[in-house]
């Protein structure tokens, strides 16, 4: 007979609840020294490429819808405009300076005779000690970039910036101005005054007649003033002398242009002060007759001038070559 099997009785669980068999949580992963092995061994064989440059993009233009339709404003309005930007009343004051090794010149203020470094000038209307001087106007800050707006500002405009009164601070800005300017705006000139003289032996003596040269393509200036003291004897004939031997390259010029010979007389003024015995800030001497000065200064001017047009237009008979020679 089989005999009976015992069995065994649970175990009796401590506490009051028994305890559960439970898989242990890890909250981070477990790695083995051969899974780094490889990630090594992986990531040596990873290529790196260069991220690729983005391209740059283009500047949108602005909506037509968005633009302002300037060109369809009546002629007189953009007139209004252009006279606003690019003329200045009281003229435009240029100097002689150098930019990035190039000699051009820059604007001056009209109260630039208090600044240091430039010369004092005045006008005649300021030499009489009975009147009262009148205040200079400021000077308006003009925008000449309007005209490579486009061809058709550019036409309607340049005839505005180019009829200012320039006056220039000595031949050498008068010189470097021209440069910049060209024969062809030189043709828009209307008005150029020249507020010093170079005299004496100085090394810009040498601009006097160069700047006048390259004025030669000025042929359409209405007034061309001497403001500044030409350092000659103050009687007229010699003003004239003066002027001549340094700016005949202009005046023939502008007599070969109109069909006169001393078409350019008229358009020269010189100041009064070169007519006196003392340059001076002073008041004028009774001997002194300002308009019969003028009158004798252009009849000599005229003179120099049909002089060498009988000189250019005369025959002379060519000599017989000698026998034997």
């Amino acid at each position: 007979m089989s005999q009976p099997q015992e069995t065994q009785a649970p175990p009796q669980a401590s506490g009051r609840y028994s305890k559960r068999k439970r898989a242990q949580i890890n909250y981070y992963e477990q790695f083995s020294d051969s899974e780094d092995n490889l990630s090594d061994h992986d990531s040596q064989d990873v290529v790196k490429y260069s991220r690729p440059k983005k391209s740059k993009r283009a500047a949108h233009s602005i909506p037509k819808h968005k633009t302002f339709p300037f060109l369809q404003l009546p002629a007189e309005i953009r007139n209004m405009i252009y006279d606003y930007c690019l003329m200045d009343p009281a003229g435009i004051y240029l100097a002689a300076t150098t930019k990035k090794y190039r000699r051009t010149v820059e604007r001056l203020p009209p109260q630039a005779t208090n600044l240091p470094g430039y010369p004092h000038w005045t006008s005649d209307s300021d030499r009489d000690d009975k009147s009262e001087p009148e205040p200079e106007p400021e000077s308006r800050a003009l925008v000449p970039s309007l005209l490579a707006v486009s061809k058709q500002i550019h036409q309607e405009s340049r005839g505005i910036l180019y009829g200012n009164e320039f006056k220039l601070l000595d031949p050498l800005a008068m010189h470097s101005f021209l440069v910049d300017c060209g024969p062809r705006a030189a043709l828009l000139l209307k008005k150029v005054t020249l507020l010093r003289w170079s005299a004496y032996r100085g090394m810009h003596k040498g601009y006097n007649h160069s700047a006048f040269a390259l004025l030669a393509s000025a042929t359409n200036l209405t007034q061309f003033r001497f403001e500044g003291h030409l350092a000659c004897r103050s009687l007229p004939k010699w003003v004239a002398r003066q002027i001549y031997r340094d700016a005949f390259p202009w005046l023939e010029a502008v007599g070969a242009a109109k069909g006169q010979v001393d078409a350019a007389v008229t358009l020269v003024e010189v100041s009064r002060r070169n007519f006196q015995s003392s340059w001076y800030n002073r008041r004028e001497t009774s001997d002194t007759n300002p308009a019969r000065d003028l009158q004798q200064f252009r009849e000599e001017l005229s003179k120099l001038l049909c002089a060498r047009q009988k000189m250019m237009t005369s025959k002379k008979p060519l000599k017989k070559a000698a026998k034997g020679e």
